[in-house]
């Protein structure tokens, strides 16, 4: 059996049913009543916890046990206390290994993040270079580093197989993009607005000289590398998770024309080089991933778009937030 904590967040809420599809034998753990129960009616097998809580870890089975993914975080949010993110992303990580050690549960996925590499400039990123701390949300990178340094003790001194994912931006139907406030008040991402622009063929500004790019990945090929992770016999420290391919935002605009636009109302694109816009380019190299957990990304990004259009449309992974009706995107 494999426990994936947080399962009842963005990732989690595939993952677990992407697994059980696969024929795996799983335990979802997360908090959210409302996931738990849509894994209740998928018949995905679950149970309430909470990775901060002791209690909750007394429930956990102690036997039968073959490994243990961490979804499990607080997200880099400016106004989320440190404290929080520590006693969630950083001691939840230490007492869920503490577990495994415990129970004598050998394997450790732990779902990190790209913004570790947030003021490093070169690209491709490379597992090997140094996490930087600037900006807003280094509290945020330093919970995360601090649990891949847990993963790493554990994993050369007590027994554990331990492998940390570090995941690029998460491309997919259900995720979050925007700022959303504890009122349901939300201001939409960039994505979310030409994706709503492109349905309706109104025309999308692309701001900036369009010369940086992004690599984004999306969330079913990274729900192939933790099943990857979960089931390596070898492999251990920390893997990029991303594409190993750049776009632009003209080509990022592009691609959501050819698939949210009408055939008879395309948006056009309108060049704004004089407006603001990212400069910072970031592209991973995923060549460990490929090498030690065979895996390989399988969408592009035009099919990543319209794998996307095909589960807004089935609409079964939506999020359970609550935003106000009239600033909910097209997307949701």
């Amino acid at each position: 059996m494999i426990l994936i904590a947080g399962a009842t967040g963005y990732v989690g809420r595939y993952l677990c049913r992407y697994m059980v599809d696969q024929g795996k034998d799983i335990l979802a753990l997360g908090r959210s009543g409302e996931v738990l129960e849509f894994f209740r009616k998928s018949s995905i097998p679950c149970q309430e916890f909470d990775i901060s809580d002791d209690e909750s870890y007394r429930r956990l089975p102690r036997q039968g046990v073959g490994g243990v993914i961490n979804l499990a975080a607080v997200l880099a949010e400016i106004a989320t206390p440190v404290e929080t993110m520590f006693s969630v992303n950083t001691i939840g990580t230490y007492k869920l290994l503490e577990y495994c050690r415990t129970n004598g549960i050998r394997r450790f996925v732990q779902a990190s993040s790209h913004k570790v590499y947030n003021d490093i400039h070169h690209i491709p990123l490379r597992e090997g270079d140094a996490p930087c701390f600037a900006g807003d949300h280094s509290p945020y990178i330093i919970s995360k580093i601090a649990a891949e340094n847990f993963v790493e003790y554990y994993s050369k001194d007590l027994g554990i197989q331990g492998i940390v994912l570090r995941l690029t931006g998460v491309h997919g139907y259900g995720e979050i993009l925007g700022q959303l406030e504890p009122d349901g008040s939300y201001k939409k991402s960039a994505f979310e607005i030409f994706v709503a622009k492109a349905m309706k063929g109104e025309p999308l500004e692309v701001w900036g000289d369009c010369k940086a790019v992004r690599d984004h990945i999306y969330i079913k090929d990274v729900l192939t590398a933790f099943v990857a992770a979960v089931e390596s016999e070898d492999a251990k420290g920390v893997y990029n998770i991303a594409t190993g391919v750049g776009l632009s935002l003209l080509e990022e605009a592009q691609g959501l024309v050819d698939v949210f636009s009408p055939p008879d109302n395309r948006s056009p694109i309108v060049r704004r080089p004089e407006m603001p816009a990212f400069t910072r380019s970031y592209v991973y190299d995923i060549s460990r991933a490929r090498q030690d957990l065979e895996w390989e990304p399988k969408y592009s990004y035009i099919e990543m778009l319209k794998d996307y259009r095909r589960e807004q449309e089935l609409g079964m992974y939506h999020h359970y937030h609550y935003i106000k009706p009239e600033q909910r995107p097209a997307t949701m």
